[in-house]
Parts: structure tokens; sequence; C-alpha cells
């Protein structure tokens, strides 16, 4: 994950990711730390995605894969 992480910032940074692997990952690791920490708003967010669980249960990685999306959108719009 760091490493499309690291990619993707690089390709945002309108360079090549091969240039300097090093510092794009650092740049990604710094992206993640701030996770390790939820803040309100992520933990409602995560709240949001968990409770759509009420219809459907998550037995599959596809399941679990559409609670992260909707995870993930919903702090991206709060």
């Amino acid at each position: 994950m760091v490493d499309q992480i690291a990619r993707a910032i690089a390709m945002a940074d309108g360079a090549m990711f091969e240039d300097d692997p090093g510092r794009f990952r650092r740049l990604a690791l710094a992206a993640l730390k701030p996770l390790t920490r939820p803040t309100e708003a992520m933990v409602d967010a995560a709240h949001q995605a968990v409770w759509s669980d009420a219809f459907w249960a998550i037995n599959s990685r596809r399941d679990f894969r559409k609670a992260v999306r909707a995870m993930v959108n919903a702090a991206m719009e709060g």
C-alpha cells in the first residue's frame, strides 16, 4: 500500500516515482500517519460504513471492500 500511495504522490507531483522512491515512500508514510490516531470525523465515517451492515453482512472481501470505500468516501465528504 505504501508504494501505491508513493506512486500516486509522485504522479500528483508530476514526477517519476523511480527518480526518488525513498522520498515518495517517506511522503506516503507521512500521509498514513494521521490514520493511526483517528479523528471524530474518521470514527463517524467508520460508524456510517458499519451501520450500512444492518442490511447486509460483511461475509466476503468484496463486501468489506464496499464498507471501506463507503468509509473513505464519507471521510472525504466530511
